[in-house]
């Protein structure tokens, strides 16, 4: 099964798989690389407790791509809401470690490329 990098990427592969099971995969795939434990607290997290957080909020301009999302307890992303990383995910922080800001750091610093359709053209073209 193929790893979309944006949750845009599945629909180049609606001859395979449909919409609804691209976006599970998408999801899984970020679960599954965070171990399934929250990026913020560590608590080991299940298909009904995980959830996804914006590292950069969408309020702030972040987009639903992979590194941008990271797998996350319900309650750090409530707590997180709309607030920056830096702001809320800090030393003042009692869930802050060190370890998982550094794992955040490398998280959202990978590249991630990406294919967009263009309707225009009806072809496949790089996203950037």
């Amino acid at each position: 099964m193929p790893v979309f990098d944006c949750e845009q990427d599945f629909l180049t592969n609606l001859v395979a798989i449909s919409p609804k099971n691209a976006r599970r995969e998408f999801r899984h795939y970020i679960f599954d690389s965070w171990d399934w434990e929250c990026a913020y607290c560590g608590e080991q997290l299940t298909i009904d407790t995980a959830t996804l957080d914006h590292i950069l909020p969408k309020f702030k301009g972040g987009h639903s791509i992979k590194s941008n999302l990271c797998c996350c307890c319900s309650q750090c992303n409530r707590e997180k809401g709309s607030h920056a990383l830096s702001t809320w995910y800090n030393h003042s922080n009692s869930r802050y470690c060190e370890e998982r800001f550094g794992k955040l750091m490398v998280w959202i610093e990978q590249s991630s490329y990406s294919i967009k359709f263009s309707a225009a053209n009806h072809e496949l073209i790089p996203a950037g």
